[in-house]
This record gives structure tokens, C-alpha cells and sequence, in this order.
């Protein structure tokens, strides 16, 4: 006779204490606690009530098949990914398997740590020191913690339209692959690092917005260690002040990657993009009902194509927070 469990997990997504002071022209906040990573623009709107689509772009929603807890050996362990089981990360090195969905690239929750933000006129700034890379976030009990930094900046130039640049650098292996490494290497050495651009427009009822990201992904054994690409556009239209239609465009890249024994493999995983399409109505001010379609477009080698019809009730709840 079997007996079933029910796992009930809980998870702080956001909280932090914040303060503010502000001018005609400029203004400072000072945050403490789990933020949104600096790195990127999306964090701004993952909230489902401000997303336009059901889904995030594929640098903050789509795992990557590359893992913190575990060393490839060589280029065997990404073919071997590719070929046999391109929808989970699994490596064979020293006969130590097992499978994950890899890590999320971009997390659009937080992160522990401290920020600073400044505005001055047109010009806008953060700067966030953290515990966990934005790839692979950690507990505060975690013997992972690895102080790192994101940063972002961006400009008005006009009226509508804004650009911005970010970055990120720091560690990003689990503490467990100490055991893995060489005599002489230490886990910290090997980081996760990000660049990222990023636009917004907006006139009248539409509004752009796009972002391009590389990633960059340290192992030991590899002088050309994994990259990937990210780049997205968006569009919103706003039909009536009740009814919007929205679309979005993207891509995720890899690179080639080498070790000490092979130059490099082309691409250690395919390039994909995906559609998505979605149109959304508002019967109350704090209800939100939306409609979407996605499309992954995909080859049988590499897994299933994905087509998802989609559809999302968001309710607004009244949020915690105290101000002095």
C-alpha cells in the first residue's frame, strides 16, 4: 500500500527595507535585503500584473542546461548533453551523475545583498552588491555565499525614450565542487559574468521595448568556457483603456566552447527563438485576464517544439509595507 505525500515549500520571493531621500533633480535610496539582481531591465516589470505577455524573455524564464554543482570534464559531457537528453543538464565526469533543469540565467526575483540608487535629471544608476550570483542565487545559511556585484545605468535621451547598459561579475560554482577541483584551485576563482544593453520607447498608445545579453560561464578545464546569448523585442499596443494586444521576439545563442584537449565545438547547443503573442483585458481596476500563444520552434533531435496556449487571471492584493 502506497501512501502519498504532500510537500508544501515556501519561498521569500522580494523583501527589503529602504530609504530615500530626494531633491528637485536628484534623489538617492539606499535598499537592504532580497532585491531584484541590477543586472537587466525585466526585473522592473516580472510582475505579472505589469508583464504584457503570460511569459518572460528567455534569459529570466528558461533554464540553461549548464550546472554550479558539478564539473564537466570535457567536451564529451556537453555532447553527450546535447545528443541524449537536450531538455535536462546532466555531466558523466568521475561516474558522479544526476539530472537538474540547469540553472535560470537571469533570476527576476532576488537576491540577497544591499543597492544604491541614484537619479540625477535625465541620468539614472544602481549599484548592487550581493551574496549569489544572479544565476545562481544563495541562502544567507548558504556555505555558497560569494560577495559579487551587479551594476546598471541608464539615459533619456528624449521624451519616451530611454537607454540603458548593465553588468554583472562574481563567483557562481556551488561550494560542493571544492572536492571536484584540482589541488590549488579554490571554487571562488571561477565566476559568472554579464553584459547587457537594453532600450524602452514609448509613444502615445505603443511601446518598444528590447534587450541583448552575453553571459559567461568559468569551468576549470575549459579556456573557452561556455557563453550565451539573449536579445528580445517587445511590443505593446494599447487598443483601449480596458484591452491591450502585445507580442515579443526572441533568441538565445550559444557559443562554441574548448578544453585542454579540443579547440572547440560549435555551438554546445542550438540556437532557439521564440513567439509569443498575447491580449489582455482589464474588467476591474485590479483584475487582469490574459490570453497568449507561444511558439518554440525546434528540431526532433533537440527536444519537442513547443506550443503553448495560455491563459492568466491576475488579481491585485493589497501589499505589506510601512512607511515613516
Amino acid at each position: 500500500r502506497r501512501q502519498r505525500q504532500m510537500c508544501i515549500r515556501d519561498r521569500l520571493l522580494q523583501g527589503f527595507a529602504a530609504y530615500s531621500a530626494a531633491g528637485e533633480r536628484q534623489s538617492v535610496t539606499v535598499k537592504v535585503g532580497k532585491l531584484p539582481t541590477a543586472f537587466g531591465q525585466f526585473q522592473s516589470r516580472y510582475n505579472d500584473r505589469d508583464n504584457a505577455l503570460i511569459d518572460a524573455p528567455m534569459a529570466y524564464g528558461s533554464y540553461l542546461l549548464l550546472r554550479p554543482d558539478q564539473i564537466p570534464c570535457s567536451i564529451f559531457d556537453l555532447e553527450h548533453q546535447q545528443r541524449v537528453h537536450p531538455n535536462v543538464s546532466a555531466y558523466h565526469c568521475n561516474n558522479d551523475e544526476s539530472y537538474t533543469y540547469g540553472v535560470l540565467p537571469v533570476t527576476p526575483y532576488g537576491v540577497f545583498g544591499a543597492e544604491v540608487d541614484l537619479t540625477w535629471r535625465r541620468f539614472d544608476a544602481r549599484l548592487h552588491l550581493a551574496n549569489g550570483s544572479p544565476s545562481n542565487q544563495q541562502k544567507l545559511t548558504s556555505s555558497s555565499q560569494a560577495a559579487q556585484w551587479a551594476a546598471g545605468a541608464g539615459m533619456t535621451i528624449l521624451p519616451g525614450l530611454r537607454v540603458g547598459a548593465s553588468g554583472f561579475r562574481g563567483p557562481w560554482l556551488q561550494s560542493s565542487t571544492q572536492s571536484q577541483l584540482d589541488p590549488g584551485l579554490h571554487w571562488r576563482q571561477f565566476t559568472a559574468s554579464g553584459l547587457g544593453l537594453d532600450a524602452q520607447w514609448a509613444r502615445s498608445r505603443l511601446s518598444l521595448t528590447g534587450e541583448w545579453q552575453r553571459l559567461r560561464y568559468r569551468y576549470p578545464n575549459f579556456p573557452s568556457g561556455p557563453s550565451v546569448q539573449y536579445g528580445y523585442v517587445e511590443a505593446k499596443w494599447t487598443l483601449h483603456p480596458r484591452w491591450f494586444a502585445a507580442t515579443r521576439v526572441g533568441y538565445q545563442r550559444h557559443s562554441s566552447v574548448g578544453d585542454r584537449a579540443v579547440d572547440g565545438l560549435s555551438h554546445f547547443l542550438p540556437t532557439r527563438a521564440a513567439y509569443e503573442f498575447a491580449v489582455g483585458y482589464r474588467p476591474r481596476t485590479s483584475h487582469l485576464l490574459k490570453a497568449g500563444y507561444l511558439w518554440m520552434p525546434s528540431t526532433r533531435r533537440y527536444g519537442p517544439r513547443d506550443d503553448v496556449l495560455g491563459f492568466q487571471w491576475v488579481v491585485d492584493l493589497p501589499t505589506p509595507s510601512w512607511t515613516r
